[in-house]
């Protein structure tokens, strides 16, 4: 099972580059989405990374709380908070294990999104991870996760895989994947060569098909409100390469939880 500190070891080397990396793509149908879901309560977000989905949600007035693994990711949050005018809905993190945790705070809407909840490299953490996300939901309260469907979108589609992603005269990106299918996993190594020497940049997945996610959701208590290709509400077909499957509490009753809050 790896560790916090594997995590952080891992996503600390990609934070300098993460908001380059993801420059391209528009976070504003995810953060409306979301803000719908939210209401007018707070949100919860794992691995929260520096922020790029927190943001633009805070900006539909929803209070966003995180968790990363990397203190580099959170830092990086941080400075970008710090630049945000008065009177903005804040967005706040801290160090945490998106697994395992215990905020004392019940939300409207925790949410993971990117595929991140594959970063979770073992199925028990991954089954553990819906049952936090239960255990701090309102009661009509949602959990949201958005991925790839493994073999539609290519994640899974090979055992061995490389892949080029940038070249010039001066620099070259590419990346490397080799999939175990048994297990699951894939491995990664993106290489970056340029003027300045090479950088290795890993990483490890355990991805899962939406059957299995709705399954871990039974088990924690929950069951799938709804399932759409993309945040525009496209129906989710054979054909989809990514899901924003919707997750609610088997039995919502009245609320009876306390108050609900940005932070614990």
């Amino acid at each position: 099972m790896e560790d916090l500190h594997q995590q952080a070891a891992r996503w600390d080397q990609w934070a300098p580059y993460y908001d380059e990396d993801t420059r391209n793509q528009d976070p504003s149908r995810a953060a409306a989405g979301l803000s719908d879901l939210a209401g007018d309560g707070a949100a919860l977000e794992l691995g929260i990374g520096t922020g790029r989905i927190a943001f633009p949600l805070a900006e539909w007035g929803t209070a966003v709380f995180g968790l990363d693994a990397s203190p580099e990711m959170i830092r990086l949050l941080e400075e970008r908070q710090e630049k945000i005018p008065e009177g903005r809905s804040p967005v706040q993190a801290r160090i945490g294990n998106m697994a395992r945790f215990d905020l004392g705070t019940h939300y409207p809407l925790v949410y993971v999104i990117a595929s991140t909840f594959f970063l979770l490299t073992e199925q028990e953490d991954q089954v553990s991870c819906f049952r936090s996300a239960a255990r701090h939901l309102t009661p009509q309260g949602r959990f949201v996760i958005e991925a790839a469907v493994p073999h539609a979108s290519g994640m899974a589609s090979e055992r061995q895989q490389m892949i080029v992603r940038e070249m010039s005269e001066e620099h070259l990106k590419w990346s490397a994947f080799v999939h175990d299918p048994v297990r699951q996993i894939v491995r990664a190594q993106e290489v970056r060569v340029g003027p300045d020497g090479y950088r290795l940049l890993p990483n490890v997945m355990r991805y899962a098909y939406p059957a299995e996610l709705d399954l871990m959701a039974q088990l924690a208590g929950l069951r799938l409100e709804r399932r759409t290709a993309d945040w525009e509400g496209s129906a989710f077909t054979a054909t989809s390469t990514h899901h924003v499957s919707v997750y609610s509490l088997d039995s919502a009753d009245n609320d009876t939880s306390p108050p609900t809050g940005a932070s614990a």
